[in-house]
């Protein structure tokens, strides 16, 4: 299953793509066609939305309903609680400049994606007994 993953934001959207049970940042886009147009060429089959707190909440809801609606892929929204700065934080470990951390909302993507990988990962594996 391919998964897109949203960071929406009100001057960019950051994606990111699940690639088996790992999350890549993938980019940014601007406008909903530009959306569109990622998932019809990456085959996507699901969307992994990312839900803010406070005053995008709404808007956000509101982008949900057209994707189903218009794409006809099923949404999930997750809190984004902290994906921006856990994003951040990577960024500056592993180095990136300030130029290079303008994909941070493609970052704050795969952040939300990959911990939602982990988690259906664990639900899947029963835990190890010894």
């Amino acid at each position: 299953m391919r998964i897109l993953s949203i960071d929406w934001g009100e001057k960019r959207i950051g994606l990111a793509l699940s690639e088996g049970s790992f999350a890549e940042p993938y980019g940014v886009v601007s406008s909903f066609e530009e959306l569109h147009q990622v998932v019809k060429k990456e085959g996507v089959d699901q969307v992994l939305l990312g839900l803010p707190e406070g005053k995008h909440e709404k808007q956000v809801r509101e982008l949900s309903k057209r994707i189903k609606k218009e794409l006809k892929i099923p949404v999930r929204l997750r809190s984004e609680v902290l994906t921006t700065q856990q994003a951040l934080e990577k960024a500056i470990e592993s180095g990136k400049s300030k130029k290079a951390r303008r994909t941070l909302d493609a970052l704050s993507a795969a952040t939300l994606l990959q911990e939602y990988l982990d988690e259906r990962e664990r639900v899947r594996r029963p835990p190890r007994t010894t």
